[in-house]
């Protein structure tokens, strides 16, 4: 799981996706490297 590989517990994962969704949303290779997630992964 990334969160071990990390060592970060599931709630400092979530918040730095959060993060990286909120911060890069608008970008292009955002916008393509999402759209290959199923639509309903969490973040």
């Amino acid at each position: 799981m990334v969160s071990n590989t990390l060592r970060l517990d599931l709630e400092e994962l979530l918040s730095a996706l959060k993060r990286i969704r909120r911060e890069h949303k608008d970008e292009p290779e955002y916008r393509k490297w999402r759209k290959d997630l199923p639509k309903d992964w969490p973040v």
